[in-house]
């Protein structure tokens, strides 16, 4: 997302992994997903409160009172004050990713060029007149080698997952810099 022109917009609990919720049909509170029992996924599963503390006692932290909707029993783990202590957790690497981004002029306001779009990689360049970032992404389960034209002139800036040398892990992804 940070990579993308535009605004990035990032759900309730994206930023923390949070699951769909499985809410039992006499705790949904989502009229369409009542009216369409049991054909549809209700949205009330991604419309569970945050959870701020990884304790069951008090909701999670979201609040002293009965929450609109459970907690989803997965969500403990997930909880911010335990991703915030973790500095490989997702919540840490979303606001790395999101300082990386407000701090380069190519992927706030650059020009955007698609360079490839298979079904395994992606790969775009945000280019500014005075930056250009590279964006490559593994977008399959197997590892993938893919170079670009003059891959000498690109530093890896970022990385997420396993990426060494052009070759690129399950899902791995890279932001490089031209030099």
């Amino acid at each position: 997302l940070v990579s993308l022109r535009g605004n990035v917009f990032l759900y309730n609990g994206e930023e923390l992994g949070l699951t769909q919720v499985d809410i039992p049909f006499e705790a949904l509170r989502d009229p369409e997903a009542i009216a369409n029992w049991p054909l549809t996924l209700s949205r009330d599963g991604a419309r569970t409160p945050m959870p701020w503390r990884g304790d069951a006692n008090d909701h999670a932290g979201f609040s002293s009172g009965l929450p609109w909707l459970p907690i989803g029993a997965d969500h403990l783990a997930l909880a911010v004050d335990r991703q915030d202590r973790n500095p490989e957790s997702l919540l840490n690497l979303t606001r790395h990713l999101l300082a990386f981004r407000h701090a380069s002029d190519a992927l706030m306001r650059g020009d955007a060029r698609v360079i490839e779009a298979s079904e395994t990689v992606l790969a775009i360049e945000r280019t500014t007149a005075d930056e250009t970032m590279l964006c490559v992404f593994n977008m399959s389960s197997e590892p993938v080698e893919w170079r670009p034209a003059q891959p000498d002139r690109w530093r890896a800036e970022e990385t997420v997952g396993e990426v060494t040398d052009w070759r690129f892990g399950s899902y791995a992804a890279v932001i490089a810099r031209r030099i």
